[in-house]
Formats: structure tokens, C-alpha cells, sequence
């Protein structure tokens, strides 16, 4: 495995000094230099999820469908989204904003004196043990994901930005990176603080991300595989997320308020949201305004969504 790492490292390298590098120097912007080395790989782990979707992910889906897409002109919107966010464009602009609001809030951290410790200092063992805690802070960043989903449906001005991601019929491999950059902020915003607050390091937030997103991909394939009786409770898989994306009739209303869960439905199950069956169900939002997304390009979905939330938070503001 060396040598995979060596040609990785070496492609970072390359690539860095080739295009990155020369930019940083004429704009006098070295002081971005380290982070911008890790930008570069984030690019590179961008392009293998989408090799990852396009190359594996989208032969199963069409291979074994859990259902027959009906027009195949709406997901055409969701690779925009994916190319947008894997490569790095939707996460420059969210880091570009989040950035200095969450290095203020590690800086007032330490100014009070509050260091969270990390796992390995509450249990030294874990050192010798990395992918055990790896795993650990893992669980920790789901279980956060898990609320903030919640949130994302529970809250109405939350509701108006996070529906661009319901609105979608046709839910692929594709659908995952379906959000309002507004939205990506937010959910941003508070993953960041939690992992700060827990002792997550960068590093290791880069890790668990990209594993999260992967995983979060292949839960939206339009796939009908499962991981077992067992398995489909201990990892989110196309059936139990599909689910999630149903559209609320009056005999189901808000069906999609279930199986919250990103990657361990353990949390669905603890918190009374998880809901198991194979019943086919069509996908998208009841609200016409709301599945009028699908009539829009991705710049129209965004002023669409931010027009949603302004009338969902102004009342709040006027009274």
C-alpha cells in the first residue's frame, strides 16, 4: 500500500505546485499556503467519490432500480450539485464564510481557558488503538448529524431551505449533494462547533467527512440491495433512506419525518424515528410550491429555496 500512498501524495504535490502554488505567489496569498495543500486533496477525494458514484454506484442503479425512473431529465440538476460540491466549489465558499466564525469561537475557547480534551487523553489505551477511535468520534459526528437532520425538518425556516433536497422525484446516487448553500452553512456551522467541542481534530474531521459523504451517496442509490436483516440496522443503506425521501399522501403524512439517520440507524432506533418496510412509494414533496423545484436549474433552486426561507423567517423577525 506504499506505493498507492506515494502516488497519492506525489499527485497532491504535483498538482499543488503545478496550479496552486504559482496562484498563492502572485496574489501574495502564502499565508493560505497549508491550507490550500489541503484543499488540493480534498479536490482529488472529490473526484473519486464522483468516479466512486458515476463508475460503480450508477451501473447498480441501473442494473437493479428499486423503482423505473420516470424522467430522466430531473437528476440532470443533481450532478451539477455533486460536481459543485465534490470539487470543492459549494465547501470554499461555506469555509470562506465558517471559517472565521468558527476559528472566533476556538479562539474565545481558549481564551476562557476551555480545552475540550480528546478521547485519547480520557482513555490513553485508545493511542495503540487509531481506528477505534476513529470510529469513535465517528459514532459522535452522526449522532450530532442525526439532530441537526431533525432540526433541518423540525424548524419551518430550517424546513423552507433543507425541502430543495425533498423536492426531488427521481432520488439518485446524484441526490445526495442536493442542498441549499445556505443550508450546507448552517448544517456546517454546527458539525464544526460540535466537533471543536468534542475534541474532533481537523484531520480527523476531513476523514470522517468524506467517509460520511460516501456512505450518504450510495444510502440515496436508487438501488434495490440491502445489507440484511442485520446489517440494514447497523449501517443506512437505499432501502432505509428511500424511505426518508417518500412523498407524504393523507394516509402517510410527512413520511419523510423517519430515518433520520446518515450513517448508523442506531439513532433512529433509540429515538423512536426509524421505520422499516419495502412498500414502493413515490418520491418528491406534497407542497406544489416546493416540487416546483423540478422546474428549475440549480442558480433558480437556490433563489427558489432563499425566497422560502425569507417568508419563513421575516414574520419571526417582524414580531
Amino acid at each position: 500500500m506504499h506505493w498507492l500512498l506515494d502516488a497519492w501524495i506525489g499527485t497532491q504535490t504535483w498538482l499543488f505546485e503545478t496550479f496552486v502554488s504559482p496562484v498563492l505567489f502572485h496574489f501574495n496569498l502564502m499565508e493560505w499556503f497549508d491550507d490550500a495543500f489541503d484543499a488540493v486533496e480534498f479536490f482529488m477525494l472529490g473526484v473519486v467519490q464522483i468516479l466512486v458514484i458515476a463508475l460503480l454506484m450508477r451501473p447498480l442503479e441501473k442494473r437493479r432500480p428499486m423503482e423505473n425512473v420516470k424522467n430522466r431529465r430531473l437528476p440532470a440538476v443533481d450532478r451539477v450539485y455533486t460536481v459543485l460540491s465534490k470539487l470543492g466549489v459549494v465547501p470554499l465558499v461555506v469555509f470562506v464564510i465558517a471559517y472565521p466564525i468558527t476559528n472566533e469561537i476556538e479562539l474565545q475557547m481558549r481564551g476562557l481557558g476551555i480545552a475540550p480534551p480528546r478521547i485519547e487523553s480520557l482513555m490513553p489505551w485508545l493511542h495503540d488503538h487509531p481506528l477505534v477511535t476513529f470510529l469513535i468520534y465517528f459514532a459522535l459526528y452522526d449522532f450530532a448529524a442525526y439532530w441537526i437532520h431533525r432540526a433541518q425538518h423540525g424548524f419551518s425556516w430550517w424546513w423552507a431551505l433543507h425541502s430543495l433536497h425533498h423536492s426531488q422525484r427521481e432520488v439518485t446516487a446524484w441526490t445526495d449533494d442536493r442542498n441549499h448553500v445556505l443550508d450546507s452553512l448552517l448544517v456546517t456551522l454546527v458539525l464544526v462547533i460540535f466537533s471543536q467541542s468534542v475534541g474532533v481534530q481537523p484531520g480527523d474531521y476531513v476523514s470522517i467527512l468524506m467517509v460520511g459523504r460516501l456512505i450518504e451517496s450510495w444510502s440515496h442509490a436508487n438501488v434495490d440491495l440491502g445489507f440484511g436483516r442485520i446489517g440494514d440496522r447497523l449501517l443506512v443503506g437505499p432501502r432505509f433512506h428511500r424511505l426518508h425521501h417518500a412523498l407524504g399522501t393523507p394516509a402517510e403524512p410527512r413520511i419523510y419525518d423517519h430515518n433520520y439517520a446518515l450513517v448508523f440507524p442506531l439513532w433512529d432506533m433509540l429515538f423512536g424515528t426509524a421505520r422499516y418496510d419495502r412498500k414502493a412509494r413515490p418520491m418528491g414533496v406534497e407542497d406544489p410550491a416546493i416540487d416546483a423545484d423540478n422546474d428549475l436549474g440549480w442558480l433558480g433552486q437556490q433563489v427558489a429555496g432563499f425566497r422560502r426561507f425569507a417568508a419563513a423567517i421575516l414574520p419571526r423577525l417582524a414580531g
